[in-house]
């Protein structure tokens, strides 16, 4: 099994910011420091689960999110666990006196950006109040789309890794082996691609398949329209 210990992890830079995974103490002085009973709460939880899971914390973790520009913290993001049937849930919080300044969606964007390079995680689900229209339309412009809501009064969001493109890259690579090879080993060039392209169609379709069959759910949930896709059927 791979680990993720916050000791391995360099943070995350973006164009304006820095994400940080924090260690237990480091959670424990920003839960002497958090006002917001909430968030307080969900600091204590990270910094139990970080103790507890110390090969997976950075899972459990806080990331804290930093200004480059002088170093301000100014939000806190993370997920609730590793991934289960291939799915790992995320949440945040940028401070009131930062948001609007599209924060939010550079933070999020680069911890799932992430979280998909990571083995096994193939979607990002979050959860957000229904009356919270700020955090739904940054959902929205990342390409998240809606799924069916455990919870009533919330609207639950996803978004899918990229399917793999192996096929294509090794057709490319096929066709150059096959021109040359066509030329040094066969004297015929037409020779030479039918097997460059042959062996990239053969490899690239395989692991094709591989990652269609990694991401299968036994309890996807069901994708609903968004926003805008209800608008134009209406």
């Amino acid at each position: 099994m791979r680990h993720y210990r916050i000791s391995d992890q360099d943070p995350i830079k973006t164009k304006r910011l820095i994400l940080t995974p924090l260690k237990a103490k480091q959670l424990a002085q920003l839960e002497q420091e958090e006002q917001d009973e909430l968030l307080r709460g969900a600091i204590i939880e990270m910094r139990n689960k970080v103790s507890e899971t110390f090969d997976q914390a950075l899972w459990n973790t806080g990331w804290q999110i930093t200004l480059k520009n002088g170093g301000q913290p100014i939000g806190l993001l993370g997920f609730h666990g590793a991934a289960v049937d291939q799915t790992v849930e995320l949440g945040y919080d940028i401070k009131q006196e930062f948001r609007g300044n599209g924060y939010c969606q550079e933070a999020v964007k680069a911890l799932c950006d992430w979280a998909f390079g990571c083995d096994g995680v193939y979607f990002i689900s979050v959860l957000v109040p229904e009356h919270n229209a700020a955090s739904n339309h940054v959902l929205e412009k990342l390409k998240f789309y809606r799924v069916e809501s455990p919870v009533a009064g919330v609207t639950a969001w996803e978004i899918e890794r990229h399917a793999s493109a192996w096929t294509s890259i090794y057709m490319i690579f096929g066709v150059a082996l096959g021109i040359s090879f066509g030329q040094t080993l066969f004297r015929n060039m037409a020779v030479g691609l039918a097997i460059g392209i042959g062996a990239g169609l053969s490899l690239g379709s395989g692991l094709d398949a591989q990652d269609r069959a990694n991401r299968k759910r036994e309890h996807a949930p069901k994708k609903l329209n968004t926003p805008a896709e209800e608008t134009k059927t209406n």
